[in-house]
C-alpha cells in the first residue's frame, strides 16, 4: 500500500524488502520474514485453488462465459498446485519469496531483472532440496504515471500493457506464483470503463480464477491471499484497499476448516496492513486520506481485521 518513496534506493533493494505490507496469521510458534519465508513441518497434501462466486460475479458482469475464462484459470492453477503435491507430501520445507510495491515501468527492466537475479539462487537452493518454492506478489505492478509522456499522458498501471509485462516478469523467477491487488492495479482508467472490466482483464492475465488465493505450502500450512476489487467505485478514496464480501466470507471458511487448534498454520497476504496490526503506516498520507487499513472507509469492516 505505501506508495513510492522520494528517495529511491536500488530496485534490488525495494524488491527484496517490500514496501506493501504481509499479514500474518498463525499459531503460536511460528516464524515470518518479509522477504523469505521458511517453515520445518511434516509432510502432507497439496490443496488446489477453487473458484469463488466473487469471480463467477465479475465474469457475468461484463458478459464472460465462467468456462472460457474461469474455468481455464482453474484448470491452470490447479496443474501448478498439482505438480507440487508430491513434493509437499516428501519433506518437511517449503520456501516463499514475497515482493512488495514493484511499480514496473518498461524503461527500466534492467533494474527489475537484477533485483529478480538476486531472488534466484535462493529459489534454486529450495528447489534442490524440497521444491517446494513460490513467489508472492504483494500488488501494485505497474509504475503510477505515463512510462510514455512525449506519446501519452494514460497511467501504465493497470492496463493490460502493465499487467502483462508483470505476468511475464513475475513468472520469470522459475517457480509459481500468487499475487493480491494492491490500490494500484485497477487503475487503467483510459483503458476500462468500469472496475468490473479492469479486474477481469486483472484476473485473466495473471491466471487468477478468483482475486484472493489459497496454496498449502506444507502439512497443514496455507499461503492465503486477499486482493482490492474497487477502485472507480470507492466510497471515498479509490486508493483504500477494499476486500469485498465474498472475499471475506471465503476467508471465514478458510478459518474455521483449517482450526489452529488441529495444527494449521495460515500466512495471509495482503496489501494494505489490517486495523489493529501495529504495522506502521504514513499518518500524513495513508491515514489522513482514508486509504490506510483494509476496508478503512467501513469501521464495522475495518474493525473486524
Amino acid at each position: 500500500m505505501l506508495q513510492r518513496v522520494q528517495v529511491r534506493e536500488s530496485l534490488s533493494l525495494r524488491m527484496l524488502v517490500p514496501l506493501a505490507l504481509a499479514s500474518l496469521l498463525a499459531a503460536p510458534g511460528s516464524a515470518f520474514s518479509p522477504a523469505m519465508l521458511s517453515w520445518r513441518t511434516k509432510g502432507g497434501a497439496m490443496l488446489s485453488p477453487s473458484r469463488t462466486n466473487s469471480q463467477i460475479l465479475s465474469s457475468r458482469i461484463i458478459g464472460a462465459s465462467p468456462s472460457s475464462f474461469g474455468a481455464k484459470c482453474a484448470r491452470q492453477q490447479h496443474g501448478c498446485a498439482s505438480s507440487l503435491s508430491m513434493a509437499v507430501q516428501q519433506t518437511s520445507k517449503f520456501m516463499v519469496g514475497v515482493l512488495g510495491d514493484l511499480h514496473i515501468d518498461p524503461r527500466k527492466m534492467e533494474d527489475y531483472e537484477t533485483g529478480r537475479n538476486q531472488f534466484l539462487p535462493t529459489l534454486q537452493e529450495g528447489l534442490d532440496a524440497h521444491g517446494n518454492v513460490a513467489m508472492v506478489s504483494l500488488g501494485d505492478l505497474g509504475e503510477s504515471k505515463s512510462v510514455r509522456p512525449d506519446e501519452t499522458a494514460e497511467l501504465f498501471s493497470g492496463t493490460t500493457e502493465c499487467h502483462k509485462l508483470a505476468a511475464k516478469f513475475l513468472g520469470s523467477f522459475g517457480v509459481p506464483y500468487e499475487v493480491v491487488g494492491g490500490n494500484h492495479d485497477l487503475e487503467g482508467l483510459d483503458e476500462f470503463e468500469t472496475d468490473e472490466a479492469n479486474l477481469y482483464m486483472y484476473l485473466r492475465e495473471h491466471n487468477k480464477p478468483s482475486p484472493q488465493f489459497m496454496r498449502q505450502i506444507a502439512y497443514k500450512t496455507l499461503l492465503v491471499g486477499l486482493g482490492s476489487t474497487v477502485f472507480r467505485d470507492a466510497k471515498f478514496t479509490s486508493h483504500e484497499v477494499t476486500i469485498d464480501d465474498a472475499q471475506m466470507e471465503w476467508f471465514e471458511k478458510i478459518l474455521v476448516n483449517h482450526p489452529s487448534t488441529d495444527g494449521w498454520k495460515i500466512f495471509v497476504f495482503t496489501h494494505a496492513p489490517p486495523n489493529g496490526s501495529g504495522l506502521r503506516v504514513l499518518q500524513e498520507n495513508h491515514v489522513v486520506n482514508g486509504c490506510c487499513w483494509l476496508n478503512h472507509s467501513d469501521e464495522k469492516k475495518c474493525s473486524k481485521f
